[in-house]
């Protein structure tokens, strides 16, 4: 009976995806599809949730309450329907990225770049993977670990896979402030003007930057130039490709006027189909691997739309700001709100509570007006207070992947040397923040 339901929700995810490419293209003409593709998501959560992780259904107990919160009144079906169809695209990226990442997988440049990776002496690997963890993770995310995992030495022993897993979740989550393929640039985006959230990525490369000039020195041992070029070096097989990548998903939406998200469900698989042409014996692998993963993802599916679905409801009411207003009477200061954004995203992470939930309660008090705050700094203190939470948080998805693959414990991964650095990260890059902003 189970294995049937597999092949359904399957099947219904499938058509999902489909159905959001053809509304990014179509527009409201293919509203009643849309609304089929709503419905048919509604019916991928039920079968989901009997399935679901226990953290998975306290974060779904979490949104709920946010929800009772926000909601002034019971929505009628039209509006339950034009929730669905503003977040049923979220139901189309996690499919793309698996797809994505099944690719990557494949490539014999990244294969390259993981065979350069585990020949880097142990002085110079943790700058390495902490580099090549960023670079990877703009693109794949998650996908990043399974690739750098394996290019570890099979003899390791407990300190280097532990210094190995905080290299390379450091890196990953700090892709999360300029790369427009992470969930958190897609919500951020609902909540800011499109051309702001690009503005938001120029910072996020400054942020990045300055991220890894402070954080790579400090974690190698004998840090020296020469490290820093053998490291580099390694990116080498993979970089131009990437460099295409993220000018393609770019130019797309800038030319076409396209969110982030629409972009990279459009442009992706796109690239990926460039892919089979060239190395068509990798097909039947790919799309198993991409089946495989696609059985797994049912949980951040539907937590991620029905947080989004929270956060639509979110802008159409007042209630956080009459919450607000009845402890702060007028707009609230532009260095608070990036302060505090990142800030208490990341500390709540640390007790369990997903940025997803923080991130849409605080957006919706300090965007469109909130807060005396430029939108695209907004922005960026949201996507940082993502990836400082997610480097915290030991229910991370990120971390919990991260600590499987490198066999160390989610605790010791989350407790060591990242968790006072996702702290620095999240208060020092708000201060910087509100320095900008209270300059411009």
């Amino acid at each position: 009976m189970q294995a049937k339901i597999n092949v359904i929700r399957f099947g219904l995810l499938c058509a999902i995806w489909l159905v959001a490419l053809i509304q990014i293209v179509a527009g409201d003409y293919a509203m009643p599809l849309s609304n089929a593709g709503v419905i048919m998501f509604v019916i991928f959560g039920l079968l989901t949730l009997p399935k679901m992780r226990r953290d998975s259904l306290v974060i779904l107990a979490l949104l709920g309450f946010v929800a009772w919160l926000l909601l002034d009144h019971m929505p009628t079906s039209d509006e339950w329907f034009e929730a669905g169809r503003k977040v049923l695209i979220f139901a189309g990226l996690l499919p793309t990225m698996t797809l994505v990442r099944a690719t990557a997988e494949t490539m014999p440049s990244v294969h390259k770049t993981q065979q350069a990776l585990a020949a880097l002496p142990p002085e110079a690997s943790s700058g390495g993977l902490q580099m090549a963890g960023h670079v990877f993770g703009g693109i794949i995310n998650t996908g990043a670990f399974a690739m750098l995992s394996a290019a570890l030495p099979p003899n390791s022993d407990e300190r280097r896979r532990k210094m190995a897993a905080e290299a390379a979740l450091r890196g990953m989550v700090s892709s999360c402030v300029w790369s427009p393929f992470f969930v958190a640039f897609a919500i951020g985006q609902t909540f800011v003007p499109v051309d702001q959230s690009w503005i938001a990525i120029a910072l996020g490369l400054v942020t990045a930057i300055l991220f890894a000039l402070i954080t790579v020195p400090l974690f190698s041992k004998q840090f020296s130039l020469v490290q820093l070029r053998v490291s580099l070096a390694c990116l080498q097989p993979v970089s131009m490709r990437l460099f295409t990548v993220l000018v393609a998903v770019i130019a797309t939406a800038l030319f076409f006027n396209l969110t982030a998200l629409s972009t990279v469900v459009i442009v992706m698989p796109c690239l990926v189909a460039i892919q089979f042409v060239r190395h068509h014996a990798n097909i039947p692998l790919i799309v198993k691997n991409t089946h495989q993963a696609m059985m797994n993802i049912g949980d951040d599916i539907v937590i991620i739309t029905v947080a989004m679905i929270v956060g639509f409801f979110a802008t159409q009411t007042n209630v956080l700001q009459m919450l607000v207003a009845s402890v702060y009477v007028g707009v609230i200061p532009g260095w608070f709100a990036l302060i505090a954004t990142p800030s208490m995203m990341m500390l709540a992470s640390v007790v369990g509570v997903h940025p997803v939930i923080t991130s849409t309660a605080l957006l919706a008090i300090f965007s469109r007006g909130g807060a005396d705050v430029q939108p695209a700094l907004l922005m960026q203190s949201h996507l940082i207070g993502w990836g400082a939470g997610t480097m915290a948080s030991v229910a991370s998805l990120s971390v919990i992947t991260c600590a499987s693959l490198y066999n160390v414990t989610s605790r010791n991964l989350v407790l060591g040397s990242n968790l006072p650095t996702a702290f620095c990260y999240a208060v020092g890059g708000g201060a910087i923040l509100a320095l900008v902003n209270m300059v411009l």
